[in-house]
Parts: C-alpha cells; sequence; structure tokens
C-alpha cells in the first residue's frame, strides 16, 4: 500500500510540474502576442518630434530646415528671411511678398504660428529630412552590414 501511495504522490507532483510547466509557456506566448504589436509599432514609427511646437512662440527668423524661416508678424513660415533682400528682384521679402522698402522690425516680437503653419512646417521638414531609421521591417539590413 505505501508503494502505492508514494508511487501517486510521484505522478501528483509531475503532473503538477506539467502543469506549472504549460502554465509559464502560456505567459511567455501571451507576451509575446502582447508584447510584439508594441514591438512593432515603437520600432517601425518615426519617433522624432516636430520641429514646430503648436502653441509655442517663435522668434522672428526662427529657422526650421526644410520649412524655412518663421516670420513673427505674419505668423507663419516662408523661403526668405524676413526683410531679405535682393538685388534682381530689387526688393525685400517679408510675409510672402517683395516691396521696395523693408519693413520696420522693432514691432516684430515673438508670436505663436497659426496652426495650419505649424502643420504645413512640419509636414515639409519631414519631407526635406526623410527618417533613417529602419524600423522592424529592416532588421536584415542589420546583418548584411547595410544601414
Amino acid at each position: 500500500m505505501n508503494h502505492d501511495i508514494a508511487n501517486r504522490i510521484r505522478i501528483d507532483q509531475e503532473a503538477q510540474s506539467r502543469r506549472r510547466s504549460a502554465w509559464v509557456t502560456m505567459g511567455i506566448a501571451a507576451a509575446l502576442v502582447v508584447g510584439t504589436p508594441v514591438l512593432i509599432s515603437l520600432c517601425s514609427s518615426d519617433d522624432e518630434e516636430d520641429p514646430v511646437v503648436e502653441g509655442q512662440a517663435y522668434a522672428n527668423n526662427h529657422y526650421i530646415p526644410g520649412a524655412g524661416y518663421y516670420h513673427s508678424g505674419y505668423h507663419g513660415f516662408f523661403p526668405y528671411r524676413h526683410n531679405f533682400f535682393d538685388a534682381t528682384r530689387g526688393g525685400y521679402f517679408h510675409g510672402g511678398t517683395w516691396s521696395a522698402n523693408p519693413e520696420p522690425v522693432s514691432n516684430l516680437t515673438p508670436s505663436v504660428p497659426t496652426r495650419s503653419a505649424a502643420t504645413a512646417a512640419n509636414s515639409q521638414y519631414r519631407a526635406a529630412h526623410p527618417s533613417t531609421r529602419g524600423g522592424f521591417g529592416r532588421t536584415g539590413s542589420f546583418f548584411s552590414g547595410r544601414s
């Protein structure tokens, strides 16, 4: 009888060990199922922040590569500095137009770009600076020596 009881205890311990192993395996599988989309999202998204923050004030002639110069009196970004002079055009650039005379700069204090100007500047910046990150789908390039 004692041998039967000892045998049953050993079998119960082995069954518990298998159940524990199954739970560990299911836990790891669940972590992979839940974690993989997060990992892919983190690896494939552009984590670079937009250079123009909505609601933030910028000084006149603040420069964003690819987007241009901020003209604080006009709340937008333009291709030339405020009051840029072009001899061939015979004028000064401000607010998107050319003028025969420079615009007074004494009243050009920092201002907040319009929402559409901020969105356009960020889009132009991203177009001029494509992401250099490979993301999850390009991990093979790491192993081939290319980046």
